[in-house]
């Protein structure tokens, strides 16, 4: 991260889909996923695998290319128009995804 960074956001999605008895959640900005045996759990772990995923192109140097490249835009303070509402299934829907844009923070001022 530069030392100019200050709280910076991006958004990214998250498609999460009930499987067999868990949920799988993806990011396919980044072509992350993760699971879950409940849809909440299934969105925090896909949040740490997106986040293991940042720090990972941070220590390679990469992050501004990669953002480019999947035109990520960053923003510098959390996206105001992005719905942050809690979200489930509806019975009979089990095996309809759930597809939310949700902001994460990709640095921090200190």
């Amino acid at each position: 991260m530069k030392k100019n960074d200050k709280n910076i956001f991006i958004v990214v999605t998250h498609i999460i889909k009930k499987e067999n008895n868990q949920y799988v959640a993806i990011c396919p900005e980044f072509d992350v996923s993760s699971f879950g045996d409940t849809v909440e759990e299934a969105n925090e772990n896909l949040k740490e695998a997106i986040t293991l995923y940042l720090e990972g192109i941070d220590e390679l140097k990469i992050r501004d290319q990669v953002f480019k490249e999947k035109s990520i835009k960053t923003y510098t303070g959390r996206p105001k128009s992005v719905e942050m509402n809690k979200y489930k299934f509806e019975k009979g829907f089990d095996n309809q995804p759930f597809i939310k844009k949700e902001p994460l923070q990709v640095a921090l001022c200190k």
